[in-house]
């Protein structure tokens, strides 16, 4: 956690100015005197830190909790004291620790801080982007805080969030939101504890807007819930649904002139990334009030840059372009700061604040050292009124192909039709049908493409979803243009992987195989650059994921197999394997030897013919309908994956707390903290490429030219 968000921290931010812009002036004065923290407070004794609050009467509108040794089921995380509304927002039922109802929580830390020393930062300039120290300790404490932020906002449905980190005789103010994390300078809060007080007593007074709540989701009435819970039953997963489980949301339609919001009755998310910073997607089956129909609800952060548009402006043009297979939008647009905020004259989104602190140089925020990667975004909802199943649930291989290639059909059609590239083709975004088809969902990484014009980066990191971007783009995030290719590359990912997760639990276990092809990474020493792709390249020359081992998983237990879905894997593989000819599974950054790689192949015919290929969805969609015109003699072959349709995504987290003890007290270079680290599981936030250009290779442009019906790519 602490690897992923290292670059995300904004500070060190003067108090005063924390105070100022983040948390208002009490409405009445806060008592002098009557506290003293003595040294046993500074020890994590957590009971003497909340009796001095308690005694002094300085928060009677919050409740203090000492939660050391307490934990919240879905989690399984313990902040030292957990602080609650006096009349909580909904029922606490008695717990000391409750996620869905804290406020705020604090972490009392006999340590070391966790920060970078600001001074040195500033002497090494731009070059310092992350402010946090290199040491077992801090990434450790840093990414326990960053666990409870996540707790905090999966909870609760948050704008933003304030948290208190202690450590030693010294303190921090913190404010989470999507961005990333605002940090103030360190205070002696122990002898000089005016500053702690002065922000715990003004956020006691803070309202529910100004605490980070977002007050366009609320309880549902009886009414509300006596209509709605017999439809979200009827759905496959929801059937134990309660009223207790239902949550009401408010939607803002930028379309539409009426200043009424939409109204929403949904149960606990389907679906989620899991993650604090970036996009934070939350996807909901919902009944919709006004129609009476279940929908599908997303809830997400979209990228608020120039030249990004907004998801479902992107769904209005494809539906314009008359592409198939996505599904039908219903309202869609930014989400108010407050429901009473929807005039058109006076409309207020929900805004992350942290970018607007970045130092700019001879300028404001001077205080904040090196260049932290941090993009702003704007909450947004939108409703998809063509509700579909995971991928998961295919019903049988061919239907899974079947799928797979209606959504290169869309693909195709968005990208001749509109110009328009999707680029975050993933298992999670191919959906079926309740008629069996397949519909490719989730335009909010996609870029319209405009013909002869070169254009910049949006963002600093790549796009896509980790286990599906393609070798090239894992290979060289920095200066591989995402193209046509990319994209078709995606699909066969994503068919490979469906095979592997829901074909592999009774026949063979792949796992060691698919760590290997879809979650392998590298980190440059240099500079800290994540890559991938050498365990992809070894399943195109049948390293992992072979021939042998797709037949094995798509052989019945009868001893049955499919062949024209091994025949279509095959084929799809043997094209990859050529447009990616000579390259090594072990990537080096060697100029002559990529210089030698890159004669060879642009002097091999092979290479030429799989390049051509892949500009366009046309040969893969000839091999996939010739396939799939194919006899299949087993109709029942269908996906061995349990997939929960009625997830909580809280429910999966299994986060202990950790404590922050060094391994080693020196400090370590940035290779060495983070050897222990995962991939992520996606890539956040989206953005464009750093060069729309490619650098070092041989790949073209598609042209948009060649024009082709719909009903031609399904023959």
């Amino acid at each position: 956690m602490t690897f992923d968000a290292s670059e995300k921290f904004v500070g060190p931010m003067p108090v005063k100015e924390f105070l100022k812009e983040f948390v208002p002036e009490a409405r009445e004065t806060r008592p002098t005197g009557g506290i003293l923290f003595d040294e046993s407070t500074a020890s994590q004794h957590e009971d003497a830190f909340i009796h001095a609050i308690k005694t002094a009467g300085l928060c009677p509108k919050l409740k203090f909790n000492n939660t050391t040794t307490s934990q919240d089921p879905p989690y399984r995380l313990k902040p030292d004291i957990s602080v609650y509304s006096s009349n909580p927002r909904h029922s606490d039922e008695g717990k000391p620790l409750n996620w869905k109802t804290m406020e705020m929580w604090i972490e009392n830390k006999n340590k070391d801080d966790i920060f970078r020393d600001a001074e040195a930062m500033k002497k090494r300039g731009d070059e310092a982007k992350s402010h946090i120290r290199f040491s077992d300790t801090a990434y450790r404490a840093c990414g326990q805080m960053i666990a409870y932020a996540s707790a905090h906002h999966q909870s609760q449905f948050r704008v933003f969030s304030f948290s208190i980190f202690l450590f030693g005789e010294k303190g921090r103010l913190l404010r989470w939101d999507r961005s990333g994390v605002i940090y103030t300078e360190s205070f002696k809060w122990l002898t000089e504890p005016n500053t702690l007080l002065e922000f715990i007593w003004r956020f006691n007074f803070l309202s529910d807007i100004e605490r980070g709540h977002d007050t366009t989701v609320a309880s549902v009435t009886d009414d509300e819930a006596e209509v709605a819970l017999p439809k979200l039953k009827r759905y496959p997963g929801l059937e134990n649904t309660k009223k207790a489980d239902l949550q009401r949301f408010l939607i803002h339609d930028d379309r539409s002139a009426n200043e009424d919001l939409g109204v929403y009755i949904t149960p606990s998310a389907v679906w989620d990334t899991g993650g604090l910073f970036g996009r934070s997607t939350f996807g909901y089956i919902a009944y919709d009030v006004a129609s009476t129909n279940l929908v599908y609800l997303k809830d997400f952060w979209r990228t608020d840059l120039p030249g990004i548009e907004k998801e479902g402006d992107i769904y209005h043009k494809l539906h314009d372009a008359q592409v198939p297979n996505i599904p039908r939008l219903g309202a869609a647009g930014d989400v108010p700061l407050s429901p009473e905020c929807t005039a058109t004259t006076s409309f207020v989104a929900q805004r992350t604040r942290t970018q607007d602190y970045l130092r700019i140089p001879g300028g404001e925020h001077e205080w904040c050292p090196g260049q932290p990667h941090v993009d702003p975004y704007v909450h947004y909802r939108l409703v998809l009124e063509t509700l579909g199943k995971p991928l998961s649930t295919f019903k049988s291989t061919r239907q899974l192909c079947e799928v797979i290639r209606d959504a290169i059909v869309a693909h195709s059609a968005a990208y001749e039709r509109a110009q328009i590239l999707h680029r975050d083709v993933s298992a999670g975004n191919i959906l079926i049908t309740e008629e069996g088809t397949g519909m490719l969902i989730d335009w909010d990484l996609s870029k319209q493409e405009h013909k002869g014009v070169e254009e910049g980066p949006r963002q600093h990191s790549r796009t896509g979803t980790w286990q599906f971007i393609s070798i090239s783009r894992l290979r060289e995030p920095r200066y591989t243009a995402h193209e046509v290719s990319d994209d078709l590359e995606s699909f066969f990912w994503v068919l490979l992987y469906q095979i592997a997760k829901c074909r592999g639990s009774r026949m063979a276990d792949v796992s060691k195989h698919m760590q290997l092809v879809f979650d392998e990474y590298i980190k440059s020493s240099q500079d800290c650059l994540i890559m991938g792709g050498n365990g992809k390249i070894g399943c195109l020359i049948n390293f992992h994921l072979s021939p042998g081992v797709v037949e094995n998983l798509l052989t019945t237990a009868e001893g049955l197999v499919n062949a024209p879905c091994v025949g279509l894997i095959e084929e799809l593989r043997s094209l990859f394997h050529d447009y990616y000819l000579y390259l090594e599974p072990q990537y080096s950054s060697n100029q002559p030897i990529q210089s030698k790689i890159e004669d060879k192949r642009r002097g091999d015919s092979r290479v030429k013919v799989a390049q051509e290929r892949l500009r366009s969805s046309e040969f893969i969609l000839s091999i996939m309908n010739k396939h799939l015109r194919s006899k299949w003699d087993i109709e029942d072959d269908g996906s061995l994956d349990k997939t929960d349709m009625g997830h909580d995504a809280s429910k999966s987290r299994d986060r202990r707390k950790r404590k922050a003890e060094d391994i080693s007290t020196g400090e370590k270079d940035s290779d060495q903290i983070r050897k222990w680290m995962l991939p992520p599981s996606s890539i956040q936030p989206p953005s464009d490429v750093v060069s729309s250009r490619s650098k070092g290779t041989s790949k073209t442009l598609y042209s948009k030219s060649s024009q082709k019906p719909v009903s031609s790519l399904l023959k």
